[in-house]
């Protein structure tokens, strides 16, 4: 008599079903988030800083952030052709290198977009630098603490994230054979 092996080894658990099938989703690059292009949320922030908006630090964080918003607006409609044009021009490339395994293409795009960029992300770094001294100059000790956190949580954000660190592909060869096996 033969019988079928069930899915998962025949354990009955799910042991391999959630592996992954092999095909990996590519996210888009999005030129804007590389170049740092983030408008903070006053209503966060004054949260995260326990300030009422009834206070006159709470107006004046509320002053500045909307200065900065702005200015970081303009940065990012003064350069939308440059974001648009990116966005293309690396999605193809990357469409382009992963298909043919061309690591060079790859690293030839990324500098070019870190060259194109740059001029962008020191003028953004500039604009947060001076807004982190204004608010610096008129928030508490704990409350800019809370502020760089928040501020550095929402800059992480805007990084896609790393491959997951359980994916078959990180294991060495070696993975299976160390695990003792269940009789």
């Amino acid at each position: 008599m033969l019988e079928a092996q069930r899915p998962g080894g025949g354990r009955g658990g799910n042991f391999n079903q959630n592996q992954n099938t092999g095909t990996r989703v590519v996210q888009k690059f999005e030129s804007q988030k590389f170049a740092g292009i983030l408008e903070y949320d006053t209503k966060k922030i004054l949260k995260k800083l326990k300030l009422k908006k009834s206070d006159s630090v709470a107006s004046f964080v509320i002053s500045e952030i909307d200065k900065y918003n702005q200015q970081v607006k303009q940065i990012g409609i003064d350069n939308k052709d440059l974001f648009e044009g990116l966005d293309i021009v690396v999605n193809q490339n990357i469409e382009t290198a992963r298909s043919s395994q061309n690591r060079e293409l790859m690293r030839e795009t990324m500098g070019m977009v870190r060259e194109k960029l740059n001029p962008i992300r020191e003028a953004l770094s500039y604009k947060e630098k001076i807004l982190n001294d204004n608010l610096s100059a008129h928030l508490s000790e704990a409350q800019q603490e809370k502020w760089l956190k928040y501020q550095k949580d929402e800059k992480d954000k805007l990084v896609p994230k790393r491959r997951n660190g359980n994916d078959a592909r990180n294991r060495p060869d070696n993975y299976n054979q160390n695990k003792r096996r269940r009789g």
